[in-house]
């Protein structure tokens, strides 16, 4: 590299790896959006389906590229997408990174999308992953043009994953490609087989025949020449020549069936389904009789999933239970997702394999020779002086490379001879403790008395899916090998073994948060009838009706004892008790008989007392109630006398 260059590959290694965080914060950010916009979807009409799709698949490229950005199925990336391989920078992923932001942002030039319609915190969301996405593909763009040296292949992923000493490792790795290269060429004839086609077969046929014996040769018995079918042979013609008789029973071979007859597609497709133990006539038999159950069965599905939908009721805040479990699942996604970098403090160190690029049959003096160049003094450290001892045999590397060096160094009980001793040294701590903690951050963000209801209904599939994420953990962990399990890349020589320790330990905290983030997702739309609503059941409208009477019987009791504790006041107050008596006087004086000037004493603190009259005497009254005795004002009298019996004898009941 260049002097400039040379001088910004060691910052450039905290640089990138700075600019990677930000990526996948950034395609998460774009995910976040994504699943706001699906669940905010307008179902104006039948074509939102595909406006659903788009979201997906944006979704799906968001996960994909932080895979691409994850230490992991490097050597599939690298072959497969040489675009976000080792050797290309990162103009491919700022592209694809700009187009998400600029599609993202577009999103919202739409009605369902405006900030009344999503609220402010769903809206600042979507517009903060397009703005996001924008931004930070510039800056990729710009850290590929500073940190890329093309005079000697070294590009910004080399930086990011080697620092300072990218240029070095650039040069051994291209010698060793070359010399791979160089071998396999030197095999290809050898390996090589004869091709056929139709061409050559054809050529055959026609072909003359010289010779100084003219000999009669009958014709194929079943070719085809140029989409013309030849005649069978004569009996004359077939007896002429001893080449062509059948005399010893075998019958000939049908051309039709000969490789220069196949097409490229059919032998490619026939191999690949080979691979997997399946043929064409098995998925051909399976899908004719399988498929007039199944379509059906589907097309009800999506139609009952569309009424659903249409049919669900309004969308409800969230519930306080459901907040809290959705802020149990946050923080869990975030504790997962910082154990599944590959620079957290924890994260284990590549194994010595690809540190120094050796093979698995390396010998470790050699191994090791290589590995202290790359220690601080080209000295080895006191681990690596213990695992030196250690990694000696063929059954060592294959501890080493599935259940890491701490289970070969530290295990006093195990043994080469059963490597299940390992297992179960490697089982608690590493796969078992993990899923503990998990399946207990599911237990409180699904608890009845903590989440309320809306979580504790999945309380139950949750659990399950949780165990049976963590048997797939141990299956995988258990049947792995370190050699059967390898490439035949590996198993021969040529490439460095990779090995599951370190891959896994990064993957097993990644599947936790995936499955705590659905988890989280499926609350969330359960929790606000957005989706999976399920009508209550008998016994929790009856829970609901015996809720609110107890509700509108407690308003009732705390008013009645607010009356009580007021009365109270009033008549332990000279001047309020003062005001009550003069109001209950002017009530008896309503209800006394019109006052004359003969008539009983004036009642004290009354004024003009021979002006009130009793109100059962005025007019208005006395013609309404003679309306209602002769049954003109629509009340029914016996029914309100029983009325007003039954009233009596429930208040008095139990005064005898």
């Amino acid at each position: 590299m260049s002097k400039l260059q040379n001088s910004l590959a060691g910052p450039g290694y905290v640089i990138l790896n700075a600019i990677r965080a930000l990526n996948i914060i950034t395609f998460l950010d774009i995910i976040a959006s994504c699943v706001v916009m699906l669940i905010k979807i307008d179902n104006y009409n039948g074509f939102f389906f595909f406006q659903a799709v788009t979201h997906a698949i944006m979704a799906l490229i968001s996960i994909a590229l932080i895979v691409s950005e994850l230490p992991v199925l490097r050597c599939y990336v690298n072959r497969h997408w040489p675009m976000f391989g080792e050797d290309a920078g990162f103009f491919a992923l700022a592209v694809i990174m700009m187009i998400l932001g600029v599609a993202v942002l577009g999103c919202l030039n739409t009605k369902a999308m405006s900030q009344e319609s999503l609220g402010l915190a769903f809206w600042r969301i979507i517009i903060s992953a397009g703005v996001l996405a924008m931004v930070v593909s510039l800056v990729n763009v710009l850290a590929t043009i500073i940190f890329t040296d093309r005079a000697q292949s070294v590009s910004a992923r080399h930086v990011r994953q080697y620092g300072a000493v990218a240029s070095q490792k650039v040069v051994v790795s291209r010698a060793s490609s070359r010399s791979l290269s160089s071998g396999l060429n030197s095999k290809r004839e050898e390996d090589s087989l004869p091709s056929y086609s139709p061409e050559s077969v054809s050529k055959r046929f026609s072909k003359p025949i010289t010779g100084r014996f003219p000999v009669k040769i009958s014709g194929p018995m079943n070719p085809t020449n140029n989409g013309k079918s030849l005649q069978a042979p004569s009996v004359n013609d077939a007896a002429s020549s001893r080449y062509s008789r059948d005399s010893a029973g075998v019958a000939l071979p049908d051309l039709a069936h000969h490789p220069a007859y196949q097409s490229k597609t059919g032998l490619y497709a026939s191999f690949i389904m080979a691979g997997f133990g399946i043929s064409w006539e098995t998925i051909k038999s399976l899908l004719i009789f399988f498929g007039p159950i199944l379509i059906p069965r589907l097309i009800t599905a999506y139609r009952g999933l569309r009424v659903s939908i249409a049919s669900r009721p309004a969308a409800q805040p969230t519930p306080a239970g459901a907040s809290r479990a959705l802020n149990v699942l946050f923080a869990s996604v975030a504790f997962f997702l910082v154990l599944s970098l590959p620079f957290n403090p924890h994260a284990p160190e590549a194994n010595v394999f690809t540190l120094t690029r050796s093979r698995i049959n390396t010998p470790s003096d050699v191994l090791f020779h290589r590995l202290s160049r790359l220690r601080v003094d080209n000295l080895l450290t006191d681990t690596d002086v213990r695992l030196r001892e250690k990694l000696t045999s063929l059954g060592a590397r294959k501890v080493y490379l599935t259940y890491g060096p701490d289970a070969l160094v530290s295990c006093q009980y195990c043994s080469y001879e059963n490597l299940d001793t390992y297992f179960l040294y490697y089982l608690p701590f590493h796969i078992l403790l993990p899923h503990l903690v998990h399946l207990a951050i599911l237990g409180l963000a699904t608890s009845a008395p903590f989440a309320g209801r809306e979580s504790a209904r999945w309380r139950t599939k949750f659990t399950l899916a949780g165990l049976a994420l963590a048997a797939l953990d141990v299956w995988i962990v258990y049947s792995y090998d370190a050699v059967n399990s390898a490439s035949p890349a590996v198993r021969a020589g040529q490439t460095p073994p990779v090995g599951l320790y370190n891959t896994i330990t990064l993957l097993r905290p990644l599947a936790l948060t995936i499955f705590d983030a659905l988890c989280a997702l499926i609350i969330y739309l359960s929790s606000t009838n957005r989706f999976f609503f399920k009508p209550p059941s008998q016994k929790d409208q009856v829970d609901q009706a015996v809720s609110a009477a107890l509700t509108l019987l407690t308003g009732a009791n705390n008013k009645l004892h607010a009356a009580s504790v007021a009365r109270n006041a009033v008549v332990r107050d000279k001047a309020l008790k003062a005001r009550d008596d003069v109001y209950w006087r002017t009530m008896v004086a309503v209800e006394t008989p019109t006052r004359g000037p003969g008539a009983a004493e004036p009642i004290e603190g009354v004024d003009r007392a021979d002006v009130v009259n009793n109100i059962w005497q005025e007019e208005e009254v006395a013609r309404a109630m003679s309306r209602a005795l002769a049954g003109q004002g629509g009340i029914d009298l016996a029914q309100l006398g029983t009325s007003a019996h039954d009233f009596v004898r429930s208040v008095t009941e139990g005064m005898d």
